[in-house]
């Protein structure tokens, strides 16, 4: 056998492994949804439909996905 590429890649994840869903902290109207790693597949329908609820409802976002839970830490 001859190996005649390779290519690899990296899961989206944060340190914590929760998913970050929120509006930028300087610019309001960019919206973040990222870091969904392994379980992006099962995680990704409730954690779009809270971050489409936060930005047409003005529904808090849940403490445990919500970007500002970054805020202030050196990560």
């Amino acid at each position: 056998y001859k190996i005649i590429d390779h290519k690899a890649s990296i899961r989206p994840t944060t340190v914590d492994r929760r998913p970050i869903i929120g509006s930028h902290p300087d610019y309001k109207n960019i919206y973040l949804f990222n870091g969904l790693g392994s379980r992006g597949i099962l995680l990704a329908p409730t954690v779009s439909f809270w971050l489409y609820d936060h930005i047409y409802n003005g529904s808090p976002i849940p403490n445990e996905v919500d970007i500002k839970r970054f805020k202030g830490n050196n990560i």
